[in-house]
Parts: C-alpha cells; structure tokens; sequence
C-alpha cells in the first residue's frame, strides 16, 4: 500500500512539472504562425526525466526508489505526448517527424544512461 501511494503523491509532482515545463519551453520556441516544429518542450522534459531517473535507479532503493523513479520521473516524462507529437509532425513534415523518431529516443537513452554509469562510478 505504501508503495501505491508513493507513487501517487510523486505523479502529483511530476506530472505538474512536465506540463508546465513544456507549455514554457515550447511557448518560447513558437514562431508567430504557431508551435514550432519540432518538439522542444517535450524533448526537454523527456531528456531531463531520462537524466534524473539514472542516479535514482543507481543510488536509491525501496519506497524512496519508486517515489522518485515510478511517480515523479514516470509522471514527469511522457510516451503518449511523444505519440501525439509525432502525428502532429507526421502530417506537417515527414522530415521533422523522421527527425524526432531518432532523436528523442537516443538522446533519453544516452541521458540516462551517461548519467546512471556516472552514478555507479561516484557512488
């Protein structure tokens, strides 16, 4: 039960944090015709969650773990806003879409685990 509630009280921080995160970012990278193109904002929130969830995974354990891991960077990075994203690229540039299919994967990847690696070898 403990646990159920760990991570529901950190999907209520995160979850605020990577909206607000991302309507900032993604209002100072909009042009005067609409979003930009590609998706900055949840690029961002995507990468910095990746970033944090590697020394949370590394050096903390129990319910403090899934408090972190599961509610705040789970809620804090999202999948279903990189799907809607990608079909609003989809159908206004295939390029950009393409683009954001290769980079927002291998940028999450290489944040975590650049920042998981360097937590095992500090800590």
């Amino acid at each position: 039960m403990i646990a159920v509630l760990a991570v529901t009280l950190g999907a209520a921080v995160g979850a605020p944090m990577r909206y607000l995160l991302d309507k900032w970012l993604t209002a100072r990278t909009s042009g005067p015709t609409g979003p930009a193109a590609f998706m900055w904002g949840l690029l961002a929130v995507n990468v910095i969650g990746s970033a944090v969830a590697g020394p949370v995974l590394a050096l903390t354990s129990g319910d403090l773990r899934i408090f972190l891991l599961v509610g705040i960077c789970g809620a804090f990075t999202t999948f279903s806003g990189f799907a809607w994203e990608a079909n609003r690229l989809w159908s206004m540039n295939r390029a950009v879409f393409w683009s954001a299919m290769i980079v927002m994967p291998v940028a999450c990847t290489a944040a975590f685990l650049i920042t998981y690696t360097m937590a095992n070898w500090i800590g």
